[in-house]
């Protein structure tokens, strides 16, 4: 297979690459040519950059490939560009979507739980930024609705949650480690303690490569994660558990939180004020979703973090002090009803 992907150096498109490699496939990458992992010598890389239209233009048109495999569409202009690129040179566009097109309204958490793929209403939405809700969600709904109305490509749409593994540049998994590794308490304020699923990187980027494979996944969007539920309970405990320590977590409401020195940004990592879970039964039954069991991914990649210690603290740590004063004096406020 023949595959072209728009940011296979990132962090999903990484791993993506390497098991393409891995079975003989034919990769190329089109991305700024900042990162070069240690494949580089065995793909083709475009240089350019997908914010510069002239320079995407310039390096991909006319360019053949069996697929197109798009990990950095944030915008409608985006995939219209690919789209518009591609006609009659691919075989399908896969688009890696995020289950955040459904937040900002998209569904009724409430009363769809779980919820499927079809739980959006494309015909309510238009393609304007609302102030005050994230654009990267609304961005991403944006990039599925044109793709459902207008895509003259075969296409795959693959919505992940929060994407959870070794060398994560977001800092989540960061964020965790580091303070279970400090051995002081973690707040968690009940406004976080919605149910979740996420998935494991190297699984996420596994079944990219099944529905790839399978026929039926053509013209069809899929929603991929592990089976397990979440919540920050269960989430902090296994992970504590995985370095042989025990989790103490201390329940302290958001508004609090919030006036604290140096805290009012604070919010856990993966919390949720709601439950938030998808239905995989559309993936179970079409390309067998697989996936590691959690206790043995996240044991693997605590780890992988032990050997491999960012430089850099994690979001919020230089007022981690902050944190546990807050600790000790919610703490002490408690014992006078105890």
């Amino acid at each position: 297979m023949d595959v072209l992907i728009i940011g296979g150096t990132g962090y999903i498109g990484k791993i993506v690459t390497e098991l393409l490699l891995e079975r003989s496939d034919n990769v190329t990458i089109f991305s700024r040519g900042s990162s070069r992992p240690y494949w580089w010598s065995q793909i083709e890389h475009i240089t350019g950059d997908r914010e510069d239209p002239s320079s995407f233009a310039q390096n991909l048109k006319g360019r053949k490939f069996d697929c197109v495999i798009d990990t950095q569409a944030f915008k409608k202009e985006d995939v219209e560009s690919v789209i518009n690129m591609f006609q009659g040179n691919t075989e399908r566009y896969f688009l890696v979507s995020t289950g955040s097109v459904y937040l900002e309204g998209g569904v009724d958490f409430l009363n769809q739980c779980p919820y499927n793929e079809g739980s959006v209403d494309w015909s309510t939405i238009d393609y304007s930024y609302p102030a005050g809700l994230d654009p990267y969600a609304i961005g991403k709904r944006h990039c599925e609705k044109w793709i459902n109305e207008n895509c003259s490509i075969p296409y795959t749409i693959v919505r992940i949650p929060a994407v959870m593994g070794e060398a994560d540049p977001t800092g989540r998994m960061w964020w965790w480690i580091q303070r279970a590794r400090d051995g002081g308490e973690v707040i968690l304020p009940p406004q976080s303690l919605g149910s979740f699923r996420t998935i494991y990187s190297g699984d996420a980027a596994k079944n990219f490569i099944r529905i790839l494979d399978h026929p039926d996944t053509i013209n069809q969007t899929y929603y991929v994660a592990m089976p397990e539920i979440m919540d920050l309970n269960r989430w902090s405990n296994s992970l504590w558990n995985s370095m042989g320590t025990e989790c103490s977590p201390v329940y302290v409401p958001l508004n609090i939180i919030r006036n604290e020195p140096n805290l009012q940004l604070y919010f856990p990592p993966l919390g949720r004020p709601f439950n938030n879970i998808h239905d995989l039964t559309k993936s179970e039954d079409t390309f067998g979703i697989v996936t590691r069991p959690f206790d043995q991914w996240i044991t693997s990649v605590v780890d992988w973090y032990a050997d491999n210690v960012p430089l850099e603290p994690s979001a919020g740590y230089e007022f981690r002090q902050n944190e546990l004063n807050l600790v000790n004096r919610w703490k002490d406020h408690c014992d006078l009803f105890i």
